[in-house]
């Protein structure tokens, strides 16, 4: 998932249990940039890769990704810009809010991407509805 803050996701994909998540950083990216104009990629270690890193700087993405301990040659991070990355943490976490998101009852996968995208309206209709409130 590829997300703004907290309340906002603007691209979501399932993928199997066992596959890996940085092969699928440049499709990701790629659509997100069609939609909006992205400045930064904030990842994890996960995420520390050259082909990913090179990716990024080929789309004027910034790769703000820390340095797994073994890299030979580190990256420089920006300490500040990662310290962002738990506004995405969070939306993972309200999305696990809902029980069925949480346990994936579905088995089968465009069910699931429906239910995600469904507690992702909820969650972006709280927001909208805490700021018109206040």
């Amino acid at each position: 998932m590829t997300a703004s803050d907290e309340d906002t996701a603007l691209a979501v994909e399932v993928l199997p249990g066992q596959a890996g998540d940085a092969p699928r950083l440049v499709p990701m990216l790629d659509r997100t940039l069609d939609r909006v104009t992205v400045d930064e990629f904030v990842g994890d270690k996960g995420f520390d890769g050259d082909a990913q890193r090179h990716a990024c700087v080929a789309r004027d993405v910034s790769p703000v990704i820390p340095g797994r301990k073994n890299r030979v040659d580190p990256w420089p991070l920006d300490e500040e810009a990662y310290r962002e990355r738990n506004r995405v943490e969070r939306l993972f976490a309200k999305l696990k809010q809902f029980r069925r998101v949480a346990t994936r009852y579905e088995k089968l996968k465009v069910t699931f991407l429906g239910f995600i995208h469904l507690a992702l309206g909820f969650v972006r209709l709280r927001r909208i509805g805490s700021v018109n409130t206040a």
